[in-house]
């Protein structure tokens, strides 16, 4: 298929952690009895309930078979109980049935163990102390006994025919492709009306198709590619060592432009999955988020991260990340000089100079980015 991409080279602010660690086994852990003075009290999609299945569903089998499957379908959760069985549910109704389903508990202390007791014929349960939404995701791939591997998160879902339309478009693509991301559709939010390939201007030609240039993208804002509509081989995650544990926030930003470096994307044009974007409800992500100074140190780190992978060749990507890391080393070195913190500052604006910024350029930005920081400091409300 044929596919038509205008790249958008904008620099995109992302948060991340640099250390990468292991995706191996972990032992599992029996839950903790239920904490009542953790219950979660936010509203989320109902659950049909197992008995309401199709029956076809519901003798799908057991997760006792032997038989290797296909498909690995990853859904992290910490205290998502009121939402975690509609994303089990979203899996459970796929068309394409030669799947697992494994859920990481990252901790919970609400009912998540309690809403999740009537599919575990259907799924794999692994509790773990609470490490973070990089850990779980990680425990998963370990666990992970499919060639291919989906993640979902719990308060998201997947339409019907997902997991099939991915693996028909990778059969007709062929072995060179070792990811596909579908298209998705937001929930929740009444601003969110576009799908997420219309607001980022991927154009398809046909139903799927390579994907020329995907990193282009996935440093464009806004995002193009989501890990819950991501299709991938297991054993390019684990090439990769799996997510970055150390990041508090998109650790899927930064695998995916890992995964970007090694291996051809295909993407689906139909928005096969839906991402709530309730306002007031928190994600998984958001409870390890930081902000302030330290969201910056993140993106800083990322970016340094990713411009010493040997992998990364191409001149206009580098150039992408650089504009990115050089922002940021401008935010971080104002900052330092708002807060009087002027070695900070100075460190920062070497940094800057490392990037063959000259001292007139310096100097112009600095003072240009200063007087807007003022000029908002002191607008009138």
């Amino acid at each position: 298929m044929a596919t038509r991409v205008d790249t958008p080279i904008r620099e995109r602010k992302i948060l991340s952690e640099i250390l990468i660690s292991g995706v191996g086994p972990a032992p599992i852990d029996p839950p903790p009895a239920n904490d009542a003075g953790g219950n979660n009290s936010e509203a989320g999609q109902p659950a049909r309930g197992i008995e309401a299945l199709e029956p076809r569903v519901r003798e799908k089998g057991s997760t006792s078979s032997t038989a290797a499957p296909d498909i690995s379908v990853i859904i992290p959760t910490f205290n998502r109980g009121s939402v975690v069985a509609a994303a089990v549910e979203s899996v459970l109704t796929q068309t394409y049935t030669d799947y697992e389903i494994i859920v990481v508990d990252d901790g919970s202390t609400d009912d998540t163990a309690e809403r999740l007791a009537p599919y575990l014929p259907y799924v794999r349960y692994l509790y773990q102390a609470n490490r973070g939404v990089s850990a779980a995701r990680n425990r998963g791939v370990g666990a992970a006994r499919g060639e291919w591997v989906s993640f979902l998160d719990s308060d998201d879902l997947f339409h019907p025919t997902k997991l099939e339309v991915q693996r028909h478009a990778l059969r007709v693509l062929g072995d060179e492709f070792g990811a596909c991301f579908t298209n998705c559709a937001y929930t929740g939010h009444p601003a969110l009306a576009r799908t997420a390939f219309e607001e980022s201007g991927v154009v398809i030609s046909g139903e799927f198709g390579a994907l020329a240039d995907p990193l282009k993208y996935h440093l464009g804002k806004p995002a193009c590619f989501y890990l819950q509509s991501m299709m991938v081989r297991r054993d390019l995650l684990r090439r990769l060592n799996g997510f970055d544990e150390a990041m508090v926030v998109v650790d899927d930003t930064d695998l995916i432009f890992r995964l970007g470096l090694v291996a051809r994307f295909c993407i689906v044009a139909a928005p096969l999955v839906s991402i709530d974007r309730t306002p007031s409800r928190a994600r998984l992500t958001d409870i390890f988020s930081d902000t302030g100074d330290r969201a910056v140190l993140y993106s800083m780190r990322m970016f340094e991260k990713w411009l010493a992978l040997p992998e990364l060749t191409d001149g206009e990507t580098r150039d992408m990340v650089r504009s990115a890391l050089r922002h940021a080393y401008y935010t971080l070195s104002i900052r330092s000089l708002y807060g009087c913190q002027f070695g900070n500052a100075a460190r920062y604006l070497r940094k800057v100079r490392e990037l063959d910024e000259s001292y007139a350029s310096l100097a112009s930005t600095l003072l240009s980015r200063a007087t807007r920081k003022l000029l908002r400091r002191f607008r009138p409300n």
